[in-house]
């Protein structure tokens, strides 16, 4: 009995193995082909498009349009220049008389100096006014810097110079020569206010026919324009 069950169970491991075998190798031709795997599949990258002309000028309109900072800038007006004053003519009563003459249209004159507070303190009114006046109306500053010396003749003409231009003021000015005497000017020209500043409007005969005699305030100002115009008016009037 002992040698048979022996047998049986030497029987069922040879089985067992070969069963084992058989379920962990395949044998030849019995899976089906597997297909090879096919190569990735990329997708290809949309080419990225050149920008069009009116895409480039519009880039470069905004590129170059002002910040509203700049632009506010811009808006503002741009403040005058000073006029140049290479030199300022020193002149004697002669000149003067011909300068505040006859035939030589409607004009407005400002009597100042350097040393005189009240003359700087309507400089920036006078340059409204000089802004307003009707074109062909000349302005003409005259300077009594030399009847208070504060140095010779020529430093004087060269520190005008330099304080109208540094004060931007956009009118010529001469400069009354040491020559002539405060006296002889008073009695030459009819002043009976014997300071600056003062501001005249004359018409084409070298008449004054608006006087200012003090610095100007606002208040005047059209009083100095609307004789302007009546000068003006009765200058064409005249003319043949």
């Amino acid at each position: 009995m002992g040698r048979i069950r022996q047998l049986i169970r030497a029987s069922i491991r040879q089985v067992s193995s070969v069963v084992a075998r058989n379920e962990l190798f395949e044998r030849p031709g019995e899976r089906a082909v597997t297909a090879p795997l096919s190569p990735r599949q990329v997708e290809p990258e949309a080419p990225v498009p050149s920008p069009t002309m009116s895409q480039v000028g519009a880039a470069n309109v905004a590129e170059s349009a002002p910040h509203p900072a700049a632009k506010a800038d811009d808006d503002r007006q741009e403040p005058r220049l000073a006029q140049q004053i290479e030199v300022c003519d020193v002149v004697d009563i002669e000149r003067l008389t011909e300068i505040l003459g006859p035939k030589r249209g409607v004009r407005v004159v400002n009597h100042w100096a350097t040393w005189c507070i009240p003359c700087i303190e309507e400089f920036d009114l006078l340059k409204s006014l000089f802004d307003r006046l009707p074109e062909g109306v000349a302005f003409q500053g005259i300077s009594w810097d030399l009847f208070d010396p504060r140095g010779d003749e020529d430093d004087i003409a060269e520190h005008v110079v330099n304080f109208a231009t540094g004060h931007a003021l956009p009118w010529d000015t001469v400069l009354i020569g040491e020559e002539t005497s405060p006296e002889s000017f008073f009695e030459a020209f009819s002043l009976t206010t014997q300071t600056v500043p003062q501001t005249w409007v004359l018409d084409d005969s070298g008449s004054v026919v608006h006087r200012i005699e003090g610095a100007l305030v606002p208040a005047q100002l059209e009083g100095v324009l609307g004789a302007v115009q009546t000068a003006l008016q009765a200058g064409s009037k005249e003319a043949p």
